[in-house]
Order: structure tokens, then sequence, then C-alpha cells
């Protein structure tokens, strides 16, 4: 934590969807909800804003599926929705834990291969070195000064 940054973060408070994908090509989709954002999908936000509005044009139902009836709220982070085709779903969870929080699981995934161009492009800008089926929080952190994501599986073991 700094004097100049309260929440010792360097990319604190975007709100905006950004995409990662997995070693075996899965796709998850992260909504930061004014949490910390991956230097990459920072650097690239108009990029990830184009991709995200094809894939919303396409796919409304990766974004507005939510646990209760307020569309404002976050999803409620004990409530897992239950998808079809889709990417893994996460949103920023400030009020437990300060990690992203897995809302919704897909039956089957979405793959890098099956993305459009601009979309499976805006996945490559984040990889995650972890499987995101077996994620249920993750954690953006800063050791020593270097960006690094992590997970927490359903276990509590980290991944």
């Amino acid at each position: 934590m700094t004097a100049a940054n309260p929440f010792g973060h360097p990319h604190w408070g975007l709100q905006f969807h950004w995409w990662a994908v997995d070693p075996a090509g899965r796709v998850g989709l992260f909504y930061s909800a004014f949490g910390p954002v991956p230097t990459a999908a920072r650097r690239h936000a108009p990029a990830l804003d184009r991709a995200t509005a094809a894939a919303r044009a396409r796919h409304p139902e990766w974004f507005d599926t939510v646990c209760h009836a307020d569309f404002e709220d976050c999803p409620v982070t004990h409530c897992v929705v239950r998808l079809g085709h889709a990417p893994y779903l996460f949103t920023w969870d400030e009020e437990f834990d300060d990690r992203y929080t897995r809302f919704g699981v897909p039956s089957r995934p979405v793959h890098l291969a099956e993305l459009p161009e601009e979309l499976a492009r805006a996945a490559l800008l984040v990889p995650v070195g972890f499987p995101l089926s077996e994620a249920v929080r993750v954690d953006l952190a800063y050791p020593d000064g270097r960006e690094r994501l992590s997970a927490t599986a359903s276990d509590g073991g980290p991944r």
C-alpha cells in the first residue's frame, strides 16, 4: 500500500468487462465492478470494450445473468448460476474478500478457438496459469512489484 494509492493497487477503479484464457483454452469473462484490472486489460481497454460489445450483441445471457432482480448490483457471491455454452463468469467481490468471485459455471465452456477473432485477441491479452474450471476466487496481486493472477479452488487450495 502506498500513500499515493490507498488501495495498494496501481489499476484500481475501472468498471468494465475483461477476458482471460486458461492453459486449456477455456475462456473467462470478468466484471471489474471498480475492482483492480490486469495491466494488459487496462492498456487495451478500447479493444476490450469493442470485443465485449460484439459478444454482448451475440450472447446477452453472458452479461445479463444475475441471481436477483436488481440488475445494478453485482451478483450475489454465494449464488452460482448454471449456464449452457458460455465462458466462466467472475465478478469483483469487494463486499466479502476483495477478489474476483466465480458466479457463472458453464456446462459447456467456451474455448478460445470458438470465438470470433476480435474476441479471441481480447481473451489472449490476459492468459492465466490455472484452470478456470477449478477457480472459485481469483486474486490480482503485486508481490515484489510484479503482477500476479492466482486462484483458489473450491477445496480452498491454491491453483
